[in-house]
């Protein structure tokens, strides 16, 4: 693989998140890396660092790019906060499938097809069964509200927040009732690595600060007794 050639690449143009492959793997830049590597046939000993530069000017929005025709390159985000590493999107066929396996050995998030794993409920979009679970419980009680829904704060309120925060923030669900609104967070196992807790509270703080509480529940009780945890969390308002 020559990491100078860029076959197709869009500056700045918005990019479908299912990209144009049907499989997808989201990967850190250090995993992104090892997959490079390993792919190379040019053992050089600087390999990793050279390839590392060659990335960094590609973290940046609707940066997408064709390695090869069956396998793409697109840059997520920096959804774990400032100073962490960049999120990217590979796109593949079966053709790669098993090779990627291989490489990344399960190290990587498992998005699965390349509808960014999500599934279509109501005209909404979900990432797990369990936020399904929790949106039926939610409209069986005839209640208004959003699903994954992203924003931005500005400023983001102390020096904490600013050094660990982007300003993008992202909730579970936003429910409302009685003029009044509250965040509804469902944590499974990734909200317990790589710092999420830490950031997950903060997070929480700042939405507090406009007057937006929030009650988090397991993903384990929710996919259990999803009406129960509702009706618990109805009594919050």
């Amino acid at each position: 693989m020559e990491f100078n050639d860029e076959r197709t690449e869009n500056s700045g143009e918005l990019v479908s998140v299912g990209g144009k492959l049907p499989l997808l793997r989201e990967l850190r830049t250090s995993q992104l890396l090892d997959f490079f590597v390993a792919l190379s046939a040019n053992k050089e000993k600087n390999l990793r660092k050279r390839i590392n530069q060659w990335l960094y000017p590609k973290t940046r929005p609707g940066f997408y790019m064709e390695i090869k025709p069956n396998l793409h390159l697109a840059y997520a985000d920096q959804r774990d906060g400032h100073g962490t590493q960049h999120w990217w999107r590979l796109f593949f066929d079966e053709h790669w499938q098993e090779r990627i396996e291989q490489i990344v050995r399960g190290s990587a998030i498992v998005v699965g097809r390349s509808n960014n794993g999500t599934t279509e409920w109501g005209g909404m979009y979900f990432r797990s069964p369990v936020e399904v679970k929790i949106a039926e419980a939610l409209d069986r009680r005839g209640l208004l509200f959003f699903g994954n829904a992203r924003g931005r704060i500005g400023g983001q309120g102390s020096p904490l927040s600013a050094s660990t925060m982007t300003g993008r923030l992202e909730i579970d669900f936003l429910v409302f009732q009685k003029g009044k609104c509250i965040s509804l967070e469902i944590d499974g196992k990734h909200h317990q690595e790589n710092g999420q807790t830490h950031r997950d509270y903060i997070r929480d703080r700042l939405l507090l600060r406009e007057g937006i509480a929030t009650a988090r529940f397991t993903a384990q009780e929710c996919m259990q007794s999803p009406d129960t945890a509702i009706e618990e969390f109805l009594n919050l308002f």
